[in-house]
């Protein structure tokens, strides 16, 4: 059994992760700034990180979850997105290649232009905004080692652990205080729930045989309009608050238009989308 690191493991999607872990009886480390690995300082992780686990006879499966991830933020400070998505990966990959170990990267279908979709694993990565790029180029890093696994996902969404975290929280949130929500309506993703991206990746990271690129697509291509109007009618909250946009009229980097993943390759072991709250025609 390796000896399993998170990095990440506080955010949206690393809690889940954290939970499947523990449904499974598997042991873990984290990897953060509570740890002494801070993500914006690049230079200093290879030094540490090979004095905590350098001399430990064990193999490390290093579930790489941490990220700079906010587009707007990403797209504000270039340099900070690279040393967190790009630098500081490289330089976890090549720990963990030097050591024997296996890696396990998230990564985002937004690594594509959306103008050729659906994109499955061997389409080539053309990003639109410097999130997308920074995550491709770490994409590079953990490449490198034919042994690690990038998983590619989707739009994310489901309840977070605080009701803060969330991608579909401020949506919920407004939309419970009576208030209108914009959403585009021309930009396409293939969303999934939370839970279940996590789930599929512990049972993939746990299978040293999936190597490489993985898509992790849910289970439709939606718009955020359409996304948004199906967790508001699952969560019981007026539809008609949710207004179409468009993602032309967003100040920032242009958005692609449809992002949507395949897969050439279905997970083992994938979890089904839960049933509830289907009553409602999508528009």
């Amino acid at each position: 059994m390796p000896q399993i690191l998170v990095t990440g493991g506080t955010g949206y999607l690393g809690h889940e992760v954290l939970k499947a872990l523990e449904k499974r009886g598997l042991a873990y480390e984290l990897l953060g700034r509570a740890q002494g690995f801070d993500l914006f300082w690049p230079f200093q992780i290879e030094e540490r990180f090979l004095r905590k686990y350098g001399s430990e006879d064990q193999d490390l499966l290093l579930l790489h979850l941490a990220a700079m991830s906010k587009v707007s933020e990403c797209q504000e400070k270039p340099e900070d997105a690279s040393r967190v998505n790009v630098e500081s990966t490289g330089a976890l990959a090549q720990c963990i290649r030097s050591l024997g170990g296996r890696m396990v990267f998230t990564s985002t279908d937004l690594v594509f232009d959306g103008e050729h979709p659906p994109y499955d694993e061997k389409a080539l990565p053309k990003p639109l905004m410097v999130y997308g790029e920074t995550k491709a180029a770490g994409e590079d890093f953990v490449l490198e080692d034919a042994n690690n696994l990038v998983l590619r996902l989707p739009l994310l969404y489901g309840p977070s652990f605080d009701g803060r975290h969330g991608a579909s929280d401020p949506l919920l949130h407004s939309l419970r205080k009576g208030e209108r929500v914009r959403l585009f309506s021309d930009e396409i993703r293939t969303p999934l729930e939370v839970s279940t991206a996590a789930e599929t990746l512990v049972d993939l990271a746990m299978k040293p045989e999936r190597k490489g690129i993985q898509h992790l697509p849910g289970p439709k291509a939606l718009s955020r309009f359409q996304l948004g109007w199906m967790l508001a009618e699952r969560a019981g909250c007026d539809v008609s608050l949710i207004q179409e946009a468009s993602r032309l009229d967003w100040p920032g980097a242009p958005r692609p238009k449809d992002c949507s993943l395949a897969t050439l390759v279905s997970p083992l072991d994938e979890p089904k989308e839960p049933e509830k709250g289907q009553g409602t025609a999508l528009p």
